[in-house]
Order: structure tokens, then sequence, then C-alpha cells
């Protein structure tokens, strides 16, 4: 199980922390955040305690309205759970009461002056990606005409040149050899690149190239979608190869599907241009262009044709 402790999300997200100190070691192992309605009107039955829970301005001023016995009862009730912290927004005053339980329950409570809806906006997005699975591929990322395409293939069949080929042609390098891969939805998965090899390559006789330096920061590009992966394989007369392009293949990168095409290798195939080719075919895909079925729909239409 994933997790992450108070103490990080205090450094990362610059918070000040007012009390419960003791327990900035707490676990959080939900990406979700909650600002507790019902709870502080006392129903619980449903309460998420695993959850980081914001306090901000209407939160706060329910509470002061609340007679002291009400209030302390239901701040007493919500932090009878394991609550991994409190964070309040806006740098807006703490009841004392709050603070003197904190501090009895060893449960950390933070500030930062952040408005609370684009706070929740911040931190919501900061422990999806820190709970979002990852992966690591040998490979080549780049972004060619907005496309993000991984290349991949057994090592020495040339990913590496032909990226570099792409690269003098006006492309993006986001990643080279170990590409890092992030699931941040159902339906989608970002790449980007080990931050020990960001922006080098390696060449074959040249050794490791500053792809930054050479060529200049338009080159690179820190992110990406991975929209389209394309698998290199040594060319096999042998083998049948899809002529047509009509039927769809694709493949699955942290559970999520991504259409793939293979792509075999031999003397002579400039590889750069066929990958430009890929990604403005898969543009036109997306805009409901599938130029293989039209050209079999022609086809057919011409052969029913001579036929009568």
């Amino acid at each position: 199980m994933k997790l992450i402790l108070v103490r990080e999300i205090v450094r990362d997200q610059n918070l000040k922390v007012i009390a419960g100190s003791t327990g900035l070691d707490r676990k959080v192992i939900s990406s979700e955040v909650h600002r507790p309605g019902l709870e502080l009107a006392g129903f619980f039955d449903y309460f998420g305690y695993e959850r980081i829970i914001v306090l901000g301005r209407t939160e706060l001023a329910y509470l002061g309205e609340q007679i002291p016995e009400t209030r302390t009862t239901r701040l007493r009730q919500l932090l009878f759970f394991n609550i991994p912290c409190i964070i309040v927004t806006d740098d807006l005053l703490i009841l004392e009461e709050l603070l003197e339980l904190c501090n009895q329950k060893a449960v950390p409570i933070l500030r930062t002056s952040e408005k609370t809806g684009e706070f929740i906006y911040q931190l919501s997005r900061y422990l999806h990606n820190r709970f979002a699975p990852r992966k690591s591929v040998h490979g080549v990322f780049m972004e060619v005409y907005g496309v993000g395409i991984l290349v991949m293939g057994p090592s020495g069949i040339g990913k590496s040149e032909c990226s570099l080929e792409l690269i003098k042609r006006g492309h993006r390098l986001v990643a080279d050899d170990a590409v890092q891969l992030m699931k941040i939805s159902d339906t989608k998965v970002v790449g980007y690149p080990d931050v020990l090899v960001k922006h080098h390559m390696e060449i074959r006789g040249l050794g490791i190239i500053d792809i930054k330096s050479l060529f200049g920061i338009a080159a690179t590009a820190d992110e990406k979608p991975v929209e389209l992966v394309i698998q290199l394989e040594k060319w096999d007369d042998r083998k049948e190869y899809d002529r047509l392009g009509i039927a769809q293949k694709s493949v699955k990168l942290l559970k999520v599907e991504v259409p793939s095409i293979t792509i075999p290798v031999r003397e002579g195939r400039n590889l750069a241009v066929i990958i430009e080719t890929a990604a403005m075919d898969f543009y036109l895909r997306k805009l409901g262009i599938h130029s293989a079925e039209e050209f079999a729909k022609n086809l057919q239409a011409k052969m029913v044709r001579e036929k009568y």
C-alpha cells in the first residue's frame, strides 16, 4: 500500500504546523481530501477518516456558532477517528478547543494562506500524482507533431538514432532509455524522463549527449501523455505484415489501452519519416478519417461494379 507521511505534505505544500507536531509521522493512505459538513452536524456513519480534513471559513464559522458543549462534543467525535491531519485554509484563526484536543491526540493542525477552493485543487492534484501507479519501460518517448509516441524495441535496433533524426526535423524528446510512466486516470498515462538522464540520449559510438544543449530548449519536453506506441522489430521475410492498417491494435500500459503499431526495420527504411506519417495518421483517425478503411470501401465498391 502506498502512503505519504504528513511531514512530507508540510514540506511540499509549504504549510505551517500550528499544533499536534508530535503526529507529523502519521500516514496518509488516501488521495482524497474531505471538508466535513455532515460530520460537524453529528453524522459520522459514512465518515472517511483516512482522508485529510480541510477546514475553511464555512466550517470554522459553523463551529463558532455552536454552544461550547456541542462544539466540544463534535470536535471530540471528529478526533475520535484516526484522521491523518487537519488543514486550515485562508490563514484563519483556529479555535482553542481544537488546538488543545489536537495536541492531546497528536493530530497535526496545519495552516495555509491559500483560499479553500484553490488549495483543495492543488492538494488533490499533488496527492493524486503521489498515489498514481507508476512503472519504468525501456524505449524512447518523443513528441511528434504534438503526439506523444513511445518507441519500443530490442536494444540496437535504432530507437535512439531514429529519435535523433526526429529531433533534427523539429520534434521533441521527452525521455530516452528509461521512460517513466504514470497513470493519471483510467484512460490516460503520462510519460516523463528519469531525473538522472533527463534531456540526455545515448548514441552508440558517441556516448551520452545533452539534447537541450545541442539543439536548444525547444527540442525537449518534460512530460507528455502516451498516445501511441510504436514497436520496432527486425524485418522477417517469413512474417506477414499488415499492409492495409485496418485492424486497430493496442497495448496495455498500467492497465490503460494505448493504440499501437508494429514497424519492421530493415536497411533503407527511413524510420523518422514513417513515424512522422504515423503521427499524422493518428491525428486523422482522431478526426474520424480512416484512410485504410476508405481505401477498402472504394476497392470493394469497384469490385462490385466490375462484377455487374
